[in-house]
């Protein structure tokens, strides 16, 4: 083998690494998330995801000021969840990156990151579970 082609094969063998490495970093990291996680829930965080629920994530304009649903969306409050098992942090997490087939919920709405889908689904979570105000 020659000294060309062994770089070019070092070269495609790390570029495909890195290209891997960037497509999944995100779904690893949504895959991580637990319902233990709750317990490392903030205020800060809490109070950054309602900001941006209410903000760029635009999740008010189809769920509510209040959370209480629309005719667009359902309420994000205690309910019978149809994509998010039991209102748990993972589940909301889950659905904020990933959206909720045949419905109007697109995956990271108003092209959240990760960190800001985590801290969304935080508000929701302590509405529901730490009586966090809408």
């Amino acid at each position: 083998m020659t000294e060309q082609h062994r770089w070019k094969s070092s070269t495609h063998v790390t570029l495909g690494a890195v290209v891997a490495a960037l497509i999944c970093a995100p779904l690893l990291s949504a895959q991580a998330v637990t319902d233990a996680d709750t317990a490392s829930l903030t205020p800060a965080m809490i109070s950054r995801g309602k900001s941006i629920f209410h903000g760029k994530g635009t999740c008010s304009t189809c769920h509510g000021q209040a959370l209480e649903g629309t005719p667009m969306a359902p309420t994000l409050k205690a309910h019978a969840w149809r994509d998010a098992k039991d209102g748990g942090y993972a589940a909301l997490v889950g659905v904020i990156l990933n959206g909720a087939s045949s419905t109007a919920m697109v995956p990271h709405p108003g092209g959240i990151s990760t960190a800001d889908a985590k801290s969304v689904a935080a508000y929701i979570w302590a509405v529901n579970h730490r009586g966090a105000k809408p």
